[in-house]
């Protein structure tokens, strides 16, 4: 049996792209969105390729996460991704004797 783990296509953490934690509430949701669209907008940074990619990002953050049924699915999904790197994490330190140094940032 290899130690190869894997590769899981992770979910975009909306929350992070947002600079929210995920207990985070709905109008928290909608003022950090705010001030992110018009800090990134294409009318401000003209011609900021990157800008313009980080504006779509944010966008595409509160469409899910300014929605309330979207978000529960979301975070659900988000908080079962969390759960499957960590039993990763777990399997392969237990192969390691658990001497394994890893954050679940490393799967």
């Amino acid at each position: 049996m290899s130690d190869h783990i894997p590769e899981i296509k992770l979910i975009k953490d909306y929350y992070k792209i947002l600079g929210l934690k995920r207990t985070a509430s709905t109008e928290e949701v909608k003022d950090a969105y705010m001030k992110l669209v018009k800090k990134y907008h294409p009318d401000v940074n003209h011609g900021n390729e990157a800008a313009g990619v980080l504006f779509n990002e944010i966008n595409e953050a509160y469409s899910v996460l300014g929605n309330l049924e979207t978000r529960l699915d979301y975070s659900l999904a988000l908080y079962m991704q969390d759960d499957i790197r960590r039993e990763a994490w777990e399997q392969l330190r237990d192969k390691k004797g658990g001497n394994l140094r890893l954050t679940l940032d490393d799967l």
